[in-house]
């Protein structure tokens, strides 16, 4: 066993993907694990343990969920557990409404009696962020269960795995761990921000300097964040300024009378959108060569949205008025 203070698992380096499997493995085998998981916090279900199936990285409904649990109570009814896992990539717009809307979607066909939808990741993330109907539970809580539930080395390697992947906390702790893990991803940012700095000078603020996805909302001085939100999709090749909880009709009706309207007006159930697509879509693993040809142009098209909020500030904020 180990001695206290001393970690046996010396795992430094880790990936979402490695959080699947543990978790899918312990939902799936550890009674005891998997009955604290669904508990915790105050939306739940009844039912047996542990999970019927487990399965990652599952695609339904238009979204993809990181880990699947099925359970079943003693009737024979079904029930779902979700879970999206975060340790240093950002969260995508409206990633966990979209489990909300999956999960409702199971039920309303009858496929599952009730359902819960969790966010498992360090605690100093995204925590604070949740949506109604979303559980957060911390790494550090999970491991805390897990050394106290047990003396089985096992327990206690799995504790430590965990414990070791809280470290990563902060965007500037991410930000280190990306390029420190990961070069070819500083290498691609880096160039990005230089290309930006000649084009757009003191223009662009990132949250994160080195993200590994490529859905992100970057912003600019006195941009209002709590009215809009950029949604930037490299890989899909568009950008959108989303209007946060405004009237579409109003909008609609204000963006008649504008001229040269950049991009479509797209509605949703959360926001409403101006999105520009057809742009070039890229990846960071196309590398620093695509930058003037594709990364440029969607930040040329982000730019093109902010200035015509900026332009038309006056009427297009009657949208957001009751």
């Amino acid at each position: 066993m180990r001695t206290d203070g001393e970690s046996i698992c010396k795992v430094s380096h880790f990936q979402e993907r490695d959080i699947d499997l543990f978790l899918a493995e312990e939902l799936r085998i550890n009674s005891e694990f998997s009955r604290w998981f669904v508990s915790q916090g105050d939306r739940g279900f009844e039912c047996r343990h542990p999970a019927v199936s487990t399965e990652i990285n599952v695609v339904e409904d238009g979204s993809e969920a990181d880990v699947a649990a099925l359970f079943q109570d003693d009737q024979g009814r079904r029930f779902r557990l979700f879970v999206e896992n975060k340790i240093t990539a950002s969260k995508m717009p409206e990633q966990l409404e979209r489990y909300i809307r999956r999960a409702r979607n199971e039920e309303a066909r009858g496929e599952i009696a009730g359902w819960v939808v969790k966010l498992f990741s360090p605690g100093g993330y995204w925590d604070k962020h949740c949506p109604n109907g979303v559980q957060n539970i911390t790494f550090e809580d999970a491991a805390e269960f897990l050394r106290s539930s047990s003396t089985d080395r096992r327990a206690a390697y799995k504790a430590d795995f965990l414990s070791a992947a809280a470290i990563i906390r902060g965007g500037s702790q991410r930000d280190a761990h990306n390029a420190d893990t990961q070069p070819f991803i500083k290498e691609f940012w880096d160039e990005v921000y230089e290309r930006l700095e000649e084009r757009f000078p003191g223009y662009f603020i990132h949250k994160t300097r080195y993200p590994v996805s490529l859905h992100f909302a970057p912003g600019t001085h006195g941009f209002p964040i709590k009215l809009l939100r950029i949604d930037f999709k490299g890989d899909k090749g568009e950008v959108a300024l989303a209007f946060k909880d405004c009237d579409p009709e109003k909008l609609a009706r204000v963006l008649k009378d504008i001229p040269d309207v950049p991009g479509e007006m797209i509605v949703n159930s959360k926001s409403t959108s101006l999105r520009i697509s057809g742009l070039p879509s890229f990846t960071i693993a196309d590398g620093v060569s695509v930058i003037d040809e594709k990364v440029i142009p969607a930040y040329e098209a982000t730019h093109r949205l902010i200035e015509f909020w900026k332009e038309h500030e006056g009427p297009l904020r009657e949208a957001f008025d009751d």
